[in-house]
């Protein structure tokens, strides 16, 4: 049996596939999530107001920006090897969370401002594809969603760090974009378009630290892992090694099980 992959398409092919799928989601799918958040029990309603604000950037970034700064002076201050090496990781990490959640919030501001499309409380009015380029008006800066772009830049470097974690993040990050469309301030297709902003834009940093083998590095089977076989177990990447915990030391999650997760301590 023939397999298809997109790559197999002209770009012709994919032009009308991409701008098909862009019309369905902007003239069907958009008026009906509109129309189903208008429809939402009170309860509902607040129950999704209650949760999203998760997704928005400040307390990612603050936070993130504060402790790299921090690693850094330790770095320099604390003499020794192992110190340095120590909070060079720390800050690696922390600097890419930065990077990547910062970058693609960043790059989902400019475009939502350059792009301004109206946002759903105009929709009775305007409908759901009206554009006013370049206006710097927040009832014209509906795509894509900060929000969702913020929460699964955030869940998709996580899972970068914390594999068996993605479920889980992907999840949450699922529900904080859900929540900006059933409120009524994105329309289906910004919380779409922040969603895949959000994902894919901590690959490409990924790509660049690995270059520079910060934090990252090339993976012998192909794709990139985290520099450091302790670090990897500590994390419970699938295919480290995991050799008995020294007494008095413990790693962050070990399998019990093949398929299951474990936290041990003392």
């Amino acid at each position: 049996m023939t397999r298809f992959r997109l790559a197999d398409l002209t770009l012709f092919e994919q032009v009308v596939l991409a701008v098909s799928f862009v019309l369905f989601g902007v003239y069907v799918l958009d008026p009906f999530f509109l129309e189903r958040s208008k429809a939402l029990a009170p309860e509902a309603r607040n129950f999704l107001r209650s949760i999203t604000d998760i997704g928005r950037s400040n307390w990612m970034l603050i936070p993130a920006g504060s402790l790299v700064a921090l690693a850094l002076v330790l770095r320099r201050t604390h003499r020794g090897f192992r110190n340095a090496a120590g909070y060079g990781l720390i800050a690696s990490t922390i600097g890419f969370v930065f990077v990547s959640v910062g970058g693609a919030g960043l790059i989902g501001n400019l475009t939502k401002y350059i792009l301004g499309r109206a946002r759903p409380k105009l929709f009775d009015t305007l409908g759901p594809f009206d554009f006013q380029l370049f206006s710097f008006d927040p009832d014209h800066a509906s795509f894509p969603s900060g929000h969702a772009t913020n929460i699964f830049a955030l869940a998709t470097v996580l899972g970068m760090l914390w594999p068996r974690g993605k479920v889980l993040l992907y999840t949450v990050a699922v529900w904080i974009a859900a929540s900006r469309v059933l409120i009524g301030q994105h329309y289906f297709t910004d919380a779409l378009g922040g969603a895949i902003l959000g994902t894919a834009f901590p690959y490409l940093v990924r790509e660049r630290f690995a270059a520079r083998r910060w934090l990252f590095e090339p993976a012998p089977q192909g794709g990139y892992r985290l520099r450091g076989e302790r670090t990897r177990n500590w994390l419970g990447w699938p295919g480290t090694s995991r050799p008995e915990t020294a007494p008095g030391k413990a790693r962050l999650f070990r399998n019990s099980r093949p398929d299951s997760l474990g936290i041990e301590g003392d």
